[in-house]
């Protein structure tokens, strides 16, 4: 919540992981006329869910691992982070630049459960960001793929940056299940584009995609 910067650049190793969208392989043609097409879209979208559900898991294991030597394994919320959310350490905050203003979740959901919907915000929009990727590029062409990611990445960084829209759960949480908005949103969305890459998948040239990846 306090570092919207570094946040920004977090889904730049999952687009390195997934950047050689729409993944055709020298087996790809075998596995096509075995499967079909449909099939083989769907398990790319699979994969493309995999990874980011995995790119996830890496950052909540890394963060966990680093916060384990100094961190509070009671049942309830530290101290810390109570003066954190009602300002009572502004000094403090401000001198390490570290904010929560989490009061709201705090009151609303235990520590695991924090953790639980801050892990579903980011694979949201891993998931978002990678079947967009992958999609783009299927119909469109590997440049167009990052050149769609760019562009929806960038203008959310400009729209949060002048309107200071919220990235962070913790201002979602109201106790009437508001939070689970953005997931519902993000899922609506991801829906929508494996619609479009059933249909799409049935008229590109996979060949011509699998050149495009390669080069």
């Amino acid at each position: 919540a306090s570092q919207d910067m570094a946040g920004r650049f977090w889904m730049l190793g999952y687009l390195l992981v997934i950047a050689d969208a729409p993944f055709v392989r020298e087996n790809t043609y075998i596995t096509l006329y075995r499967c079909g097409r449909r099939v083989w879209n769907m398990g790319m979208i699979c994969y493309v869910l995999i990874q980011a559900v995995l790119y996830a898991m890496c950052f909540a294991a890394v963060s966990a691992a680093a916060a384990a030597p100094i961190g509070f394994s009671g049942k309830i919320w530290s101290s810390p982070v109570y003066l954190l959310a009602t300002g009572a350490s502004g000094a403090v905050a401000e001198k390490y630049n570290v904010y929560f203003d989490g009061m709201s979740m705090m009151k609303h959901m235990a520590v695991p459960q924090a953790f639980g919907i801050t892990f579903l915000y980011l694979f949201c929009y891993l998931a978002f960001i990678g079947v967009l990727l992958y999609v783009c590029s299927l119909a469109l062409g590997g440049f167009w793929g990052l050149a769609a990611v760019a562009a929806v990445h960038l203008g959310g960084v400009v729209v949060s940056f002048f309107t200071r829209l919220p990235q962070c759960p913790v201002y979602f949480v109201d106790g009437q299940g508001s939070h689970w908005r953005y997931p519902r949103v993000f899922g609506t969305l991801i829906i929508v584009m494996t619609a479009v890459s059933l249909f799409t998948v049935e008229r590109v040239d996979i060949q011509a995609r699998g050149s495009e990846g390669g080069t």
